[in-house]
């Protein structure tokens, strides 16, 4: 037979267990929101960028009324934009892939948690019945 203190000792290392699950649970939603939110917005200002890319891109230059010292700081000056888009989209598309990549291992993280939750909460049912037995008898 074992003692109701021990259960009830058990029984509080359970709740601690519960309450500290829950606080995982709490915490690790709220950083997936947010970083559910930053993909969200990267997305928008990737997409953002690339729109305004392609309109650039699809400018008409009058070859005729570029000439000499004009045409070359044009070239310059729209080859230094090309190289800057570029970059600037590759480092966010992979920011957003590290970002999605951070998501995934949380959510499982949140499995875990909640698969916890739920295995504590059904040991503190088994144990409440326990205490519930030892105190009749």
């Amino acid at each position: 037979m074992t003692s109701i203190g021990y259960l009830y000792n058990q029984k509080n290392t359970l709740l601690n267990g519960i309450s500290d699950s829950r606080n995982m649970i709490s915490s690790t939603e709220d950083k997936i929101s947010r970083l559910q939110q930053a993909s969200s917005l990267l997305s928008t200002s990737i997409s953002e960028v690339e729109s305004i890319k392609s309109s650039i891109n699809g400018l008409q230059i009058d070859n005729t009324r570029w000439k000499g010292k004009k045409e070359s700081k044009f070239n310059e000056t729209y080859s230094e934009y090309e190289v800057s888009v570029k970059d600037y989209l590759s480092k966010s598309n992979d920011a957003k892939e590290t970002i999605d990549t951070d998501i995934k291992r949380y959510e499982a993280e949140l499995t875990t948690y909640s698969s916890n939750l739920n295995y504590l909460t059904n040991s503190l049912d088994s144990l409440e019945s326990q205490i519930s037995q030892a105190q009749k008898g």
